[in-house]
């Protein structure tokens, strides 16, 4: 299982819904059932939970978390072309959450788009900075570190390591902000794709 999509970028928002369709709801379990008994390594089972998502998202096509479970199997057949256009779903689904576009630009750059993979990176960096201007968010830990990695994965590494220092100043009684500060180490985006390639 990928990952850097998991920890880096799969985002750390609470995704927010309407309660989805029963049924879509078991679909989906049984289908993340069958990745936690074969750690997502067996493709046959991942090719029998696909289809369950898919089903799932055909009976409520809104089921957000359905999205985020394909996300994962789809990262562990590295099929490039189903995560974008699954991806392209998801911003449809959260358009204000820009992880998604920061993940549709890592996509992209796997994919060797790396025009249009700058133009959705450059979207969602910029949507994190108009959010970050509200008071509320600029006090969200956790989104602030999910704009510390947004920058990472645009490889803005020394903007990256400005916004740990600010979070560090920003948090000092916080345990979970001084220890991602302290123990987390930036990585370059050769080294993050690296990762998603050896499925680490």
């Amino acid at each position: 299982m990928k990952k850097l999509l998991l920890l880096v970028l799969f985002s750390q928002l609470a995704s927010c819904q309407n309660k989805p369709d029963i049924k879509a709801v078991e679909l989906l379990k049984k289908a993340n059932e069958i990745g936690a008994k074969s750690f997502y390594k067996d493709s046959i089972e991942n090719n029998k939970a696909l289809k369950l998502i898919d089903e799932a998202i055909r009976i409520d096509d809104k089921y957000f978390s359905a999205y985020q479970s394909k996300t994962i199997f789809l990262s562990a057949k590295e099929d490039i072309d189903g995560l974008l256009q699954n991806n392209l779903e998801i911003i449809e689904l959260r358009p204000n959450q820009p992880i998604w576009r920061i993940q549709r630009g890592l996509f992209l750059e796997i994919k060797g788009n790396k025009i249009k993979a700058q133009e959705s990176y450059k979207l969602g960096l910029s949507k994190y900075q108009e959010i970050l201007k509200q008071k509320d968010m600029n006090q969200d830990f956790n989104f602030r570190i999910e704009y510390i990695s947004a920058l990472e994965a645009n490889e803005n590494l020394n903007q990256a390591k400005v916004e740990m220092e600010k979070l560090r100043n920003d948090f000092p009684g916080n345990e979970i902000v001084q220890n991602y500060v302290k123990e987390y180490k930036l990585k370059t985006k050769a080294e993050l794709i690296s990762l998603w390639k050896n499925g680490e």
